[in-house]
């Protein structure tokens, strides 16, 4: 795991050298390792900071070369390499390395664009290819790994973090309106190539840019769909044998690594998952490294997760670690948070999940396995209820329907805020209304009920009523669709600057695209049943699972009780909220926004961000002294 960083020039220039320094200096966090870079013709640098994973020795110093002809700055791991490295020998092509980073080279001069379709993997990564003067530049599938650029004075630039870009902009960064107003308003984040910087994008998951490094053209294409997969007919049985197959394989691959490898336990049903698939591979192949586990936990006891976590280190044996964020210590280290987010963030959460990488970096750990991607796609949301509903209602499947709400109402109701008629309500207007009714319906809903502080001319911004709008849940595989494809995006963002800000990899086995696909073919009516969601791992794993996971039908994942640290410091919090404002001014209105915040704050629910996005993004516009316009 590593930082890439390169600059494209038009016209030569003497200070390439003297820029890619100022971008690699700059995400030293993401590779403590080591520094290289390769400057062609005083027009083109290619640069990497290198975090040590596969092959600790010197020969894994990027830029690396093959041939003469092909450069590749690279940040991410193919997991499949020591199989693709098999295969390419058969072929001809010789090693003198352990990397994947080889590899991943070796293939792309067999395959060129191809390449791609060959990795199991998460990267980021740009080669440039000296006889056609052109930079290949690739992004994984899902997304995992970041991929960001810019056309500045007739240079591309990109970087695997925005403020790479900036530290060579040479100009002051101006924000953009679309992308900002939709994280304000809703916490909309990551959900389009644009990012909060204006003239800054990123290359989206399952895209290649192309670059002509002569004039600067390019284009973008997209290799990569997961809506191709079409729905199995597979029988729930035969569906629990493949899952369990595909993600014992999938956590294996991910357990490759020459320096020690921990997980993220919530207590959850994902991170639980992970922890005891790692628990029977170890049994299996007598392996005695041990195993590492970091959890947030809290004193408040609706939201702390520890009794599950500890069926978890109980049934496995490992090693436990627990980390306890404090509001107080959230304010201290804000501005740090913000700065290697690059972004501002919509909630505390992320200062839980900042925590545990923290102690897991303390602890001596590198790689770090995580359960994100789960939820997405085995209707872990509360939201899939509505779904579920809403199709079985589609279908006149009454019997089903009737019994369906029943276990929702005994299994999750208590923990919800979402009550059952609610959701049986939302089903039948989901249905049963035309789209640009139920759409607006659903905004002016939508900014009742979070009592929305924001002037209309914020609110019907484009990308900010989407938000409102949602996706469609009158179809299972356009709804799991979105949360693949939008949804995910924000949460892969906070893992990689959370593990990547303390030098730590962090692996996403639901990620892997032979599980992922797999999981996208099932039919829904398989991932939700009896009122318990994620049914295929539950069965498919049960032997594994602690009962109390199994069982488990309560839904945290790094929450904190930020509701109640904003009934509890009122005051504070209003302070804040008025300088962030002035801060703010011409953007949101003082006035409005205090007196939303007297009226509202101790009616806050567990999930409801608003105060802290302003107050986050605020701060945010003074770390990178971001032009308002």
């Amino acid at each position: 795991m590593c930082a890439i960083a390169g600059i494209i020039s038009i016209v030569q220039t003497d200070n390439l050298k003297k820029d890619i320094n100022s971008m690699l200096e700059t995400v030293v966090h993401r590779g403590p390792d080591g520094q290289g870079s390769k400057i062609f013709d005083n027009k083109i640098v290619l640069g990497h900071r290198r975090l040590a994973i596969l092959d600790l020795s010197e020969k894994g110093i990027q830029p690396m070369q093959r041939t003469g002809r092909y450069w590749i700055t690279y940040n991410g791991e193919i997991y499949n390499y020591i199989e693709l490295r098999e295969e390419l020998i058969k072929e001809g092509y010789a090693f003198s390395t352990d990397t994947d980073t080889e590899v991943l080279l070796a293939a792309y001069e067999k395959w060129g664009n191809d390449c791609v379709n060959h990795f199991n993997g998460m990267w980021a990564f740009a080669i440039y290819d000296e006889e056609k003067n052109q930079l290949f530049c690739s992004r994984d599938r899902y997304g995992v790994k970041p991929f960001y650029y810019s056309f500045s004075d007739n240079r591309f630039i990109f970087g695997s973090e925005i403020k790479e870009i900036l530290a060579v902009f040479g100009k002051r960064p101006k924000v953009n309106r679309n992308t900002f107003d939709a994280y304000l308003v809703r916490g909309g984040f990551d959900k389009c190539e644009e990012t909060m910087f204006d003239g800054i994008y990123q290359i989206e998951g399952g895209y290649n840019l192309i670059l002509n490094c002569g004039d600067l053209t390019y284009k973008t294409v997209r290799w990569y769909d997961l809506r191709n997969i079409a729905v199995n007919k597979n029988d729930r049985h035969t569906n629990y044998r493949i899952f369990r197959e595909k993600f014992l394989k999938a956590v294996n691959l991910r357990l490759r690594s020459d320096v020690p490898v921990g997980s993220c336990l919530s207590g959850g049903l994902d991170s639980s998952a992970i922890i005891c698939a790692v628990h029977d591979n170890f049994k299996k192949t007598k392996n005695d490294k041990g195993q590492y586990t970091v959890t947030s936990c809290f004193e408040n006891e609706r939201y702390d997760e520890w009794e599950y976590a500890e069926s978890v280190i109980k049934k496995t044996g490992a090693a436990s670690y627990q980390v306890f964020p404090d509001m107080g210590k959230i304010f201290e280290e804000l501005d740090h948070i913000i700065w290697h987010m690059d972004e501002p963030f919509g909630g505390t959460s992320i200062y839980a999940q900042w925590c545990v990488f923290k102690e897991a970096k303390r602890r001596g750990l590198t790689v770090m396995l995580d359960g994100q991607g789960s939820d997405e796609q085995l209707a872990g949301y509360s939201a899939f209820y509505k779904v579920l509903f809403t199709q079985l209602l589609k279908k006149g499947k009454w019997k089903k329907l009737l019994h369906e709400i029943k276990c929702y109402k005994a299994l999750r109701e208590e923990t919800e805020d979402l009550k059952t008629f609610d959701l049986v309500l939302s089903a039948i207007t989901t249905l049963m209304m035309p789209n640009f009714l139920r759409y607006r319906l659903n905004t002016i809903y939508g900014r009742k009920k979070t009592g929305v502080p924001f002037s209309n001319a914020i609110c019907n911004n484009a990308i900010v009523k989407s938000n409102f709008e949602g996706a469609d849940k009158r179809n299972p595989q356009k709804y799991i669709y979105s949360g693949m494809n939008v949804g995910l995006r924000a949460l892969l963002h906070f893992e990689d600057r959370n593990s990547m800000a303390h030098s730590i990899e962090s692996r996403v086995p639901f990620l892997d695209y032979e599980l992922a696909e797999f999981i996208y073919s099932i039919p829904f009516e398989q991932k939700i049943e009896d009122g318990r969601t994620k049914t295929i791992l539950r069965e498919a794993l049960k032997d594994l699972l602690p009962e109390k996971i199994y069982n488990r039908y309560s839904k945290l994942g790094f929450a904190t009780p930020e509701d109640v640290w904003l009934k509890e410091n009122e005051e504070f919090f209003f302070d804040e909220l008025g300088k962030a404002c002035d801060k703010l001014s011409g953007i949101v209105e003082k006035n409005k926004v205090l007196k939303w915040y007297k009226d509202h704050i101790q009616a806050t629910r567990r999930g409801d961000t608003t105060c802290f996005r302003i107050i986050c993004a605020s701060h945010w516009v003074e770390v990178f002294d971001v032009d308002l316009g």
